[in-house]
């Protein structure tokens, strides 16, 4: 009876100690919050359920993510980090918030695990400048995109023109923008981007470049578009509207989101766009699919174009980096990256090998210009003064637009305020 009597204590205790390891092995599985930026949508949802099922099945990582839309994921994502209760990885614009968190101190720098990573060759070269601050990488570019010339190809038809040449260079941008202009019925030949918006700023970036100017200089310290190149580029986009009226009357108010809907409807020739317009512009208009085309935007030096995206980063406050670099490294791979461009046929993954690898990026007429233009694209400054900055680079083409200053004095104001804040100033 005795031996029966310990045999069933200590199966007993047997019993209560692997009840009681169970939750220890739980509590060591951990689990990742994921903030990700729009990117929903019909079918997405789904989409982000099979990744993250897949995700958590071969890394024995629990993930909780949220999908929120753009117009809000700013604000919620600085709350966040303002509150001290920022997600372990999350989606950061390329234009100019990965410098801007890491200003703060709110990200974790990636230098270590970007050392061992077979896909850190495989970005793109040009973008790692909008994740980096202060020499240190703090985000992994996910996807990217660039701006080029986005056109009307039955309206080319009607002036006369040729839809499959479309300008190259200002010259010609500004011959065909005459003939495109019919103020009569409404249609005008270039839509010059003049409110206060970050796509001004944008606009007047790809005229600079395109001149062989440069908007800072390399090191970020002082303004650099007070040159003869910023001022040629400065007088030749506002005088697009100014002195040529190839540009509509609301101009000074207008973004190429305007633009893009005029030209669903027939009203504006040519205007800036990228691959975000393609869906705009055909849920705006259905009638206008395959009757609109993109091209190199036309410049007077080289090619030039401004980049944007999104880049993936981690929190300084995660407890579980390690997670969250897991994550980053599976949504950044070559198989996952492969998969999405093939189901979705977009956006442009930030991976070389998978663009070169998916034939739909090189043989779509939409997209061709748009990876051809890509390695002549740059970033915004990465500097967390970005935002000021880009203000006064939109004063200044509004200020011109609306006839409160010349180009010449527009420029010099600009520069002196850039300089400023650029020195620690207002």
């Amino acid at each position: 009876m005795r031996k029966i009597f310990l045999k069933v204590v200590a199966c007993s205790l047997l019993v209560v100690l692997l009840l009681l390891a169970v939750p220890s092995i739980n509590a060591q599985r951990p689990k990742i919050l994921v903030y990700i930026g729009g990117h929903g949508g019909p079918g997405y949802e789904e989409w982000w359920r099979q990744l993250v099922t897949e995700f958590e099945q071969k890394y024995g990582i629990d993930v909780e993510y949220q999908i929120i839309g753009f117009e809000v994921y700013w604000d919620k994502l600085v709350a966040a980090f303002e509150a001290g209760t920022p997600p372990d990885v999350a989606l950061a614009d390329l234009g100019g918030w990965v410098p801007a968190f890491a200003d703060k101190g709110w990200l974790e720098p990636l230098e270590k695990y970007l050392a061992t990573w077979e896909g850190a060759k495989q970005i793109w070269p040009n973008l790692w400048e909008a994740v980096t601050y202060k020499g240190v990488r703090y985000g992994v570019p996910w996807y990217c995109d660039c701006r080029v010339l986005l056109y009307h190809k039955e309206l080319f038809k009607k002036a006369g023109l040729d839809p499959s040449k479309p300008p190259r260079t200002w010259d010609e941008l500004l011959e065909c923008a005459k003939k495109l202009t019919d103020p009569k019925k409404g249609i005008y030949g270039y839509g010059v981007s003049g409110a206060l918006s970050e796509i001004t700023t944008l606009g007047y970036m790809i005229f600079l470049y395109g001149a062989g100017g440069r908007l800072l200089t390399p090191d970020y310290k002082k303004a650099a578009f007070n040159s003869p190149e910023g001022l040629e580029a400065l007088k030749f986009y506002t005088e697009l509207y100014t002195k040529y009226h190839v540009s509509p009357p609301g101009t000074p108010s207008y973004t190429e989101d305007d633009y893009r809907v005029m030209m669903a409807h027939g009203k504006i020739a040519m205007a800036i766009g990228g691959p975000w317009s393609f869906p705009l512009i055909e849920m705006e208009n259905p009638a206008i699919k395959g009757k609109y085309a993109t091209a190199a935007h036309p410049y007077k030096v080289h090619p030039a174009t401004v980049y944007g995206g999104w880049a993936w980063v981690i929190a300084k406050a995660s407890k579980h980096k390690d997670a969250a670099w897991k994550w980053i490294a599976f949504m950044d791979s070559y198989d996952v990256w492969k998969r999405w461009a093939l189901k979705w046929k977009g956006p442009m993954p930030a991976r070389i090998d998978v663009v070169f690898d998916v034939p739909f990026f090189l043989e779509d007429p939409l997209w061709k210009p748009i990876i051809t233009m890509f390695p002549h694209a740059v970033a915004r400054p990465p500097i967390p003064q970005w935002p000021q900055v880009s203000h006064v680079i939109q004063l200044m083409v509004q200020n011109v637009l609306t006839g409160k200053m010349t180009p010449e004095q527009a420029l010099s104001w600009a520069a002196k305020e850039v300089n400023k804040i650029l020195a620690g100033g207002s």
